[in-house]
Order: C-alpha cells, then sequence, then structure tokens
C-alpha cells in the first residue's frame, strides 16, 4: 500500500474552510497535490495505560474505529527525561534531548526562574533549540505548543503568546472573525463552553467540600473551560483550514486532558470526560484531511507523556516545602513553588526570613586593592514544580558538606530522593535506604522490571548534568509509595515513574516506524519517521518488524509491532508508580 493516505474530491465552494481562507486572506500551499502532507495530533499528559482504560470505557470511539477499521497500530512510546511537555516536544521538533531540567528552573545565565508556559522564556529556549537541530514543522502550523518548531503559523504556543506578538499580528480580530463565520463551531463551542462551565462549577464546589482551597477552586473554573473547550476547538477549525490550504506538516497539542488530570487526577472522571471532546475534535480533523484537494494528508496520534497519581507534598509531610527547606538550610533562601494550571500561579517567595541566616557558608573573596576578606552572601534558590524541584547554591560543597545537606534533606524534609552530580560519568542518589551511584546502582535504584531502564537512567543523568539543573535535584518519588508533588496536585508528571514516562503512539500501518530490539519508540523515533513521510530524509529501508496482538478493547484485537511483554500488558491506572 502506498505510504501517502487517499483523499477525495471535495467541492469547495461548500466548504467554510474554503470561505475562511478567502476572507482572512490565507495563502495556499502552490504545487503540493503529489506530495504527502502530514497532520500530528498530540494528546498532552495521557499514558498509555489511561488511554487504554479510555478505550475500554468507550470514552475514544472515533480512535478506537481508526484501530478496529482503519489499520491503525498502537505503539508504547517512552517520553524521555524529564517527561514533561517541553523535554518531549524539544526532542521530537528539534532532535534535541533533555533540553530543559524541568517544566520550572532557575537559568543561571538570566538570574531568574523559567516557566515554561511563559512566553518569553520559552521564546528563548526555543531560539535556543534552533541552533541546535534542524526544525520539524517547517512551512507547517503549529497549535498549543510549548515550541514554534520552525513553523511559518503558530497559535496558542507559549513563545509567542506575549501581549506584544497577540496585537501585533491583529490575533483577537482574527479569531473573532474565524468565530463570527463558523456559524456551527460557534454554536456548538457555546453549548460545550455552558455544559463544561456547569461541570466546572459542579467540580469546584466537590472541590470545596473536600477541603481544597476556595480561590484556587474558583481560578480553575474559566482555566478548565478555556482550555478543554475554547482552546481545543479554535484549534481543530485552524487545522481544518490549514489542511484545506495544503499546509505541509500541522501540528496540535491538544491540553485539555492533562489540564484535568494536573487538578483531579489522570484516572478522575473529569479527565476521562475530556477525552470525549478530544476525540470528537480527532475526528472531524481527520474527516477533513480526507477530503483535502490540496494533497494526500497521514494523520498521528500520539501523547508527549503520561501522569501519576500524586499526593501533595503539604498532604503527605504537614508542612509545606518551604517549611521543610528552612528545617535544612535555615531561613535565608528564596523558594519558587509553582502549579501547572494554565493561568498560572504566584510564587511563593521566602526571603530572609526570621528563622535565621542559610546554613550554608558565605563566599569569602579578597579585595584586590587591600587583600583583606570580602564577604558575598549567597543565599540557596528552591524552584519546584510537580515532583521535581532544584536547589540552587552559588558555591562549592566539599564531598563531607553536600552528603550531609542531602541526609539532612532525606531524613528532615522527608524528600523522597535527591540527587546531584558525583562527576563527569556518575550521578549519586540519596533515599531513605542508603545512597547510590549511577549508572552502577541503577537496580537498587530503580526496579529491575522498568521497561524503559536503560535509557531512563541516562536521560535522569543527563537532567542532573544539565547547566540549569540545581547543585540538588528533589525528586518527589521512591519505589515504595505514592509519589508526590511539591505543589497542590492529584496528578503530576516529570519523573520516572512508569505512567509518566509511558506515553502512546497511535499510527497508520504504512508510518515508517522501526521498533527494533528495545521495544518501544522515544521521540526521536517519532521524528525520523516524520522526516522520512514528508520525503526529507531518505528512507533508510528497514523492514518492519512481525506485528504482534495486543488488546485494545474488551473483544477487539490489533496488530501492534512486536515489543515486550511488559509493554503489553494493560497497565494499572491511579496506583503507585513502582510495584
Amino acid at each position: 500500500m502506498d505510504h501517502r493516505t487517499s483523499h477525495f474530491p471535495f467541492p469547495r465552494w461548500f466548504s467554510r474552510s474554503e470561505w475562511l481562507i478567502r476572507l482572512l486572506r490565507l495563502a495556499k500551499t502552490p504545487g503540493s497535490a503529489g506530495e504527502p502532507g502530514l497532520v500530528l495530533i498530540q494528546i498532552d499528559g495521557l499514558s498509555r495505560g489511561q488511554f487504554q482504560r479510555a478505550l475500554d470505557e468507550g470514552h475514544l470511539p472515533f480512535l478506537a474505529r481508526l484501530l478496529r477499521e482503519r489499520g491503525y497500530r498502537l505503539h508504547s512510546l517512552y517520553s524521555g527525561m524529564p517527561s514533561s511537555t517541553p523535554a518531549m516536544t524539544a526532542e521530537l521538533l528539534y532532535g534535541v534531548k533533555g533540553a530543559v531540567p524541568s517544566f520550572s528552573f532557575y537559568s543561571r545565565p538570566n538570574r531568574a526562574i523559567f516557566r515554561m508556559f511563559d512566553a518569553r522564556p520559552a521564546r528563548q529556549v526555543d531560539q535556543r533549540l534552533r541552533g541546535q537541530g534542524p526544525p520539524l514543522l517547517v512551512g507547517g502550523s503549529a497549535y498549543a505548543c510549548i515550541y514554534t518548531g520552525g513553523a511559518a503559523e503558530t497559535h496558542f504556543c507559549a513563545c509567542t503568546m506575549a501581549l506584544d506578538d497577540l496585537l501585533r499580528r491583529r490575533y483577537p480580530l482574527r479569531l473573532f472573525i474565524i468565530l463570527l463565520f463558523s456559524v456551527y463551531s460557534l454554536i456548538r463551542v457555546g453549548v460545550l463552553l455552558a455544559l463544561e462551565f456547569l461541570l466546572a462549577l459542579f467540580d469546584c464546589a466537590r472541590g470545596l467540600i473536600a477541603g481544597q482551597d476556595l480561590w484556587k477552586e474558583l481560578k480553575f473554573v474559566p482555566s478548565r473551560v478555556g482550555v478543554s473547550i475554547l482552546m481545543r476547538e479554535l484549534a481543530t477549525i485552524g487545522a481544518k483550514i490549514d489542511v484545506a490550504r495544503g499546509l505541509p506538516v500541522i501540528y496540535l497539542d491538544l491540553v485539555g486532558y492533562d489540564e484535568q488530570a494536573h487538578r483531579r487526577g489522570p484516572g478522575s472522571r473529569f479527565a476521562h470526560w475530556s477525552l470525549k471532546g478530544i476525540d470528537g475534535a480527532i475526528a472531524r480533523i481527520w474527516k477533513a484531511a480526507q477530503r483535502s484537494s490540496q494533497r494526500p494528508y497521514g494523520v498521528w496520534v500520539f501523547s508527549d507523556h503520561g501522569s501519576e497519581a500524586t499526593v501533595s507534598y503539604l498532604q503527605k509531610t504537614g508542612r509545606t516545602l518551604q517549611e521543610a527547606i528552612t528545617a535544612v538550610f535555615g531561613g535565608a533562601f528564596q523558594t519558587f513553588v509553582g502549579e501547572h494550571d494554565v493561568v498560572g500561579t504566584p510564587f511563593h517567595r521566602t526571603r530572609r526570613s526570621l528563622a535565621g541566616r542559610s546554613s550554608i557558608r558565605p563566599r569569602v573573596t579578597r579585595s584586590r586593592e587591600s587583600g583583606k576578606p570580602l564577604i558575598e552572601h549567597r543565599e540557596p534558590i528552591v524552584a519546584a514544580m510537580g515532583p521535581i524541584g532544584h536547589v540552587y547554591i552559588d558555591q562549592q560543597l566539599d564531598p563531607e558538606e553536600r552528603s550531609r545537606f542531602a541526609r539532612s534533606l532525606i531524613e528532615r524534609a522527608q524528600i523522597p530522593t535527591v540527587a546531584a552530580v558525583e562527576d563527569r560519568d556518575h550521578v549519586r542518589v540519596w533515599t531513605k535506604e542508603g545512597q547510590f551511584i549511577l549508572p552502577d546502582d541503577a537496580a537498587l535504584v530503580f526496579p529491575r522490571e522498568h521497561p524503559f531502564l536503560a535509557d531512563l537512567v541516562a536521560d535522569l543523568m543527563a537532567v542532573c548534568r544539565h547547566p540549569d539543573a540545581g547543585d540538588f535535584v528533589l525528586w518527589g518519588w521512591d519505589r515504595s509509595g505514592l509519589a508526590c508533588a511539591f505543589s497542590m496536585e492529584s496528578g503530576s508528571h516529570g519523573g520516572p515513574g512508569l505512567e509518566e514516562t509511558h506515553a502512546f503512539a497511535l499510527l497508520p500501518a504504512e508510518a515508517p516506524i522501526r521498533v527494533g530490539a528495545k521495544g518501544y519508540l522515544r521521540p526521536l523515533d517519532l521524528r525520523q519517521a516524520v522526516l522520512e513521510y514528508l520525503g526529507r530524509v531518505p528512507h533508510s529501508g528497514m523492514s518492519r518488524p512481525p506485528a504482534a496482538s495486543a488488546r485494545v478493547g474488551a473483544q477487539n484485537a490489533v496488530p501492534v509491532h512486536s515489543m515486550p511483554q511488559s509493554l503489553l500488558v494493560t497497565l494499572p491506572v491511579a496506583q503507585s508508580a513502582w510495584p
């Protein structure tokens, strides 16, 4: 079978997308009829285990149909480390592993906290990535992504969402025209917004009854409605327009499930409710791609990472991270704790508190003129979001001091796992079970049966060695219990848990995918397949491995590529990351 998706003629004069192209004066891609195009749809934060459950419970009827009737195949996809959108998509869009050490971190060169949904930090990282690897989305479009990926047109992307960018491109006016002209879509959005708003208010009431913070619950209502419905519908309309224009590659990140999973947990009813709307959006984009008269389109669906069910650090220990850090370093430090809510939350800052000065020794330098010692006070900085935190100390610690602070973080602050760079080739890890050296003691730190163990250890060590990583990297997980998040979340990701690192890729049989002996994909493999499909690199000529069977639904068996047995089982949901 030809690797290009078949397409059918469609009366263009009846198409709303065609009329919007004329009204907005958008250009079509000339001479593209014989070249393949690709629509990449990312379901943010959906693990393979939760994907399987959603299929079984009927929340993804269209995707189940692709598996059952259209020859699509399901693959395991390892997210890379950290298991978060900025790291995974940097590897996919630019071919750069471990581009950031976490979603939020302290940038030493900029002397500022970076959060990757803020426009200026995201733009700065995006510009750096452009110099490290060829972008994947050249000539195409991107919706709701962190980075541009080299796309000619970006919409709702973090790095281009600054107010000056939006006004310069007359973005509000263009959105108004799209919604006004798409009468059916406008009615649909209105009905869904009203329904989602009622559900959000009901969910808010449930949260308040459960003892959640009133302001956070109220703030989550517009966030949930805007991300789960409005942004998804606008991205869907935009993708259909771009298909009608014949853009070579179109990339969407549908973030509604991830937003719900952070707040209520990855296995919650509200998170899975959002998947029904996502499934319908994918169905509309897929049908538009089949009707395109500009070029034959393929449609690939995948997730960037999964999410772990978590308990907050405050719930687990009875105190905030700031209070715990005070017990270790004293009171003179700066702590930045953020959450993954799109609207954002102010950082909690503790600066020169009354608890006393830091136990970190001040830096001592000498005056060039007099030779007398000069003291510079460098207080620790703590940046934390989700299950990852970084402690930055602006001075060298000898091995004994470093070990003392690490043990104190484990014993007094009750941090589950602490890691620090040992030397060029090793990372030291402290847990309540003792201290270990990676990669030598990997089997003592992680379960031997972890399906991505070799890649996981290498990537975690790279996170600790990242230029913007802390001198101590705090991890909210261990082998023995439920993972914790340093912010107030019921679901989180970024660490090495089985759910959060185990994403999926749902691809047509003709996709040039080679799983290999390891039995799973990682973003670099998906990137290579995209480049081959679009004809930007020659096909390697490698044959695909034989197909196997995997359960995808209550009564339907579908072929998937051969992979280890541990990846074929239905994953447990809403449980501990470790056995």
